[in-house]
């Protein structure tokens, strides 16, 4: 009994380094440059040079809807209609498969023939924003023809949408029912997946379609159209509704170190958040698209650390996310601060910050097969 009871103790101890340590598969460190959708001719191709001098073998693009289809397209399942716009975003998917980078594909703005509301911010329309996930899949489906000739990379990760339970993405987050504010965004955000899970898996049956892509809210506060939705209960709402995903994708930004914060969303609240995952599609991958931590003070983040502390926390990140083997990838926003934004690995001016070199040991180790394409 001794004996059985000490192997039992040693093998528990042993699955608790493993997870800690990732021996059951450490995640991908990955990276984000938010610029490179703005970019194009030369100048994109220098600053993909940028991006993959990191040493980045993942990164996360972000398509904006309303840049590509401005107006409505006659056949919006079809990449191929003349009303849409591809050919910045062709450029940055070739531009990655050349230097040996995968892409996650996020979309989100709704150009204003498929919004909801007459307002940058505003909702979808689920049957137009599912077309244009299809359109993406399609588009990117390792067989349709490059304009350019030859055919298109292959983009096996897509995202649906950008932070829906936060005002800024997915207006409006409540609606009014009587004399009170009630949930709305994480229901209609369940439909939009729906549908556009059975448009991407159409259009690319080798697609991982990622749903989720909460923002770092922690309590849900529905006073206003605007007010913010928890993650947690934003989950619970797509379990309600059933939506399908191969993936989940979370953004972090924890106030205090990694291996210590404890507020909603953080690491250490992983387990709460893999629970309700797991009543969406059991033993789904969980994407970190978004963390990181600003070296000043902004608009968007009060909270913010010294140069030194964010590179001591590349660290604790990684290891953070080892801990949890449903963790496949943490993508680190952003590559370069700009007036809004202080979270990156390089100052505004180009120069390295010492995260820089952290995140760049921690992001050329070997990735898992599964990532290389």
């Amino acid at each position: 009994m001794r004996l059985r009871r000490f192997l039992v103790a040693a093998l528990a101890a042993l699955g608790l380094a493993a997870g800690a340590g990732g021996a059951l598969g450490a995640p991908v460190m990955a990276l984000q440059d938010d610029q490179l959708p703005n970019l194009q001719g030369p100048v994109l191709q220098a600053r993909l040079d940028l991006l993959a001098a990191t040493g980045t073998r993942v990164t996360r693009i972000d398509i904006l809807w309303s840049d590509v289809a401005p107006t409505r397209p006659r056949d919006a399942t079809d990449p191929a209609d003349p009303a849409y716009r591809w050919g910045r975003y062709d450029a940055i998917v070739k531009g990655l498969a050349a230097r040996g980078i995968v892409p996650i594909i996020s979309f989100y703005k709704a150009p204003r023939w498929a919004a909801r509301l007459p307002r940058d911010d505003s909702a979808p329309r689920t049957a137009e924003g599912a077309q244009f996930a299809g359109a993406i899949a399609r588009r990117y489906s390792g067989s349709f023809p490059d304009p350019e000739g030859g055919t298109l990379p292959l983009v096996r990760r897509i995202e649906v949408w950008n932070e829906p339970n936060i005002a800024q993405f997915w207006y409006p987050q409540c609606r009014r029912q009587g004399g009170r504010y009630v949930l709305d965004s994480a229901r209609a955000y369940a439909a939009l997946l729906t549908a556009s899970y059975r448009e991407i898996r159409r259009a690319s049956p080798q697609a991982i379609v990622v749903g989720g892509v909460s923002g770092p809210v922690g309590d849900s506060v529905c006073q206003a159209a605007d007010s913010s939705v928890g993650t947690l209960d934003f989950a619970e709402v797509l379990v309600r509704e059933r939506a399908p995903l191969d993936a989940w994708s979370q953004h972090l930004y924890p106030i205090g170190s990694p291996l210590q914060a404890y507020f909603v969303p953080s690491w250490s609240t992983m387990p709460r958040l893999t629970r309700l995952v797991d009543k969406l599609r059991r033993g789904a991958p969980i994407y970190v698209t978004e963390t990181g931590y600003h070296t000043s003070y902004n608009r968007y983040h009060r909270y913010f650390v010294s140069e030194a502390q964010q590179a001591a926390w590349v660290d604790e990140t990684f290891q953070a996310a080892s801990r949890y083997p449903r963790v496949e990838v943490a993508v680190w926003f952003n590559l370069q601060d700009n007036p809004f934004w202080t979270g990156g690995l390089l100052h505004a001016d180009g120069s390295r910050k010492p995260a820089y070199d952290r995140f760049g040991a921690l992001a050329r180790r070997d990735v898992p097969a599964a990532w290389r394409s």
